[in-house]
């Protein structure tokens, strides 16, 4: 089979290096985040779960945006309800009332949440979340674990390049799912007590659904040390469950921030909780000229409105399901060391031979032969659903396993995987798991 035709993908992404840093404003949009060469650079439209690139090539897409996309691409309801507010305007010197419309629908939806503040990223909602249990509690640590964005707040867990170095007394790391060791959240709560305002953390593990006694365990923890418990649902919110991970479970937080499923795509994050807690930020310094955006808060209440009223999350589950079992079950019959794992709705997945760059040379091989056959998957997950993906979608991709999972294992069994690679430019993106 032919390699892609990429050639405006390169050119483009040949000029963008030398006008923006990086090349992409996104760091897990980097192509050495996929398959450098073997993928598409810059995508030109979408529509349902399809995407097309500038060279002209077609592709089922379970990549979404990186997880906003939770309807599919142009999906008509939400598009009607964006075309609508465009005639009459964006943003105004005064407040729009879709922000206690969308509001009304977020708090009729999400169990802990009481209030709303709305703002344009996941990364402002995470730290609007500190800031306000800072405001609440009147101490000043706090104790995180996972990805929260790229802002000083959550960077100074990991002494980033740029951060002020005293930013990283406010901040403590502890590791997720564990109960008992030296950084377990409670020895780190017990090394901090009397000035922990806020626990912040993801409230599912992306490798296993069994974290419910884990949850349980933070919440009581919380309410021992007494400490605000945030939970970052920007990917499980409207996806798992309409109400997130909170509302699958069954444990409350006091505050949760949302951005990627909130609005099908468009600009819009949120944080929210409990009255008690929120209401701290109406005296804070919380602001941005765009948080009323009528435009993103029109796409939040019609996809809001979508997950109410047909069965998205069903939906998702379902085929996400199908997807999921299939691709294991391709693998385990040839004898493949692939596993899909998690959460239907986003799976994720890795390869199991004993040599990490093995590893990492045929998760390449597999990005690459399936974009060559129109799929595209991000590297290691998440495989995110969308209420677009029927059932002949899912069943074209198991298809394409059944063609692209031999040539793996024939690949490593031969111990030539590096000369069927177009590229072995690959580079760590940004992870949640």
């Amino acid at each position: 089979m032919k390699n892609l035709d990429l050639t405006k993908s390169k050119q483009l992404y040949e000029e963008a290096i030398t006008i923006i840093p990086g090349g992409s404003q996104t760091m897990s949009k980097r192509p050495q985040s996929f398959a450098m060469g073997a993928m598409p650079i810059y995508i030109r439209r979408g529509e349902g779960c399809w995407i097309w690139d500038v060279d002209g090539n077609k592709y089922i897409d379970y990549i979404s945006a990186l997880g906003p996309i939770t309807l599919g691409y142009c999906y008509p309801a939400v598009d009607e309800a964006v075309r609508r507010q465009l005639e009459d305007g964006m943003i105004f010197p005064m407040m729009h009332p879709l922000e206690v419309e969308a509001a009304k629908a977020i708090i009729d939806m999400v169990p802990c949440a009481e209030m709303v503040r709305f703002l344009k990223t996941g990364a402002e909602a995470t730290s609007a979340a500190a800031r306000i249990a800072r405001g609440y509690t009147g101490k000043q640590i706090v104790v995180s674990s996972g990805y929260h964005g790229w802002l000083d707040t959550w960077a100074a867990l990991n002494s980033a390049r740029g951060v002020p170095a005293g930013v990283s007394d406010s901040i403590a790391g502890f590791s997720f799912g564990v109960f008992h060791s030296d950084n377990c959240l409670e020895a780190v709560l017990e090394k901090h007590k009397g000035n922990v305002a806020c626990i912040m953390m993801e409230a599912a593990s992306y490798s296993t659904m069994d974290t419910g006694d884990y949850l349980k365990w933070a919440r009581e923890l919380a309410d021992k040390h007494e400490v605000v418990l945030a939970y970052d649902e920007i990917v499980t919110g409207f996806r798992v469950a309409n109400g997130g991970a909170q509302e699958y479970f069954g444990v409350i937080p006091d505050l949760a921030c949302f951005a990627k499923g909130i609005s099908n795509g468009m600009p819009v994050a949120a944080v929210v909780g409990k009255r008690e807690v929120m209401k701290t930020a109406a005296d804070l310094v919380i602001s941005s000229t765009y948080g009323g955006d009528a435009v993103s808060l029109a796409a939040c209440v019609a996809c809001l409105r979508e997950l109410r009223e047909h069965d998205v999350i069903g939906h998702l589950w379902q085929q996400g399901g199908r997807l999921m079992d299939g691709m294991n079950g391709i693998a385990r019959e040839i004898g493949l060391a692939l596993e899909f794992r998690g959460w239907p709705v986003m799976s994720s997945y890795s390869f199991g031979y004993a040599d990490a760059g093995v590893n990492t040379d045929v998760m390449t091989l597999l990005l690459q032969e399936m974009a060559r056959r129109g799929i595209l998957l991000r590297r290691g997950g998440l495989i995110f659903m969308t209420y677009s993906h029927k059932a002949e979608h899912v069943d074209a991709t198991l298809d394409t396993c059944r063609e692209v999972f031999p040539i793996l294992i024939d690949a490593y069994n031969s111990g030539n995987i590096k000369d069927q690679l177009v590229t072995d430019e690959v580079a760590t993106s940004i992870r949640r798991f």
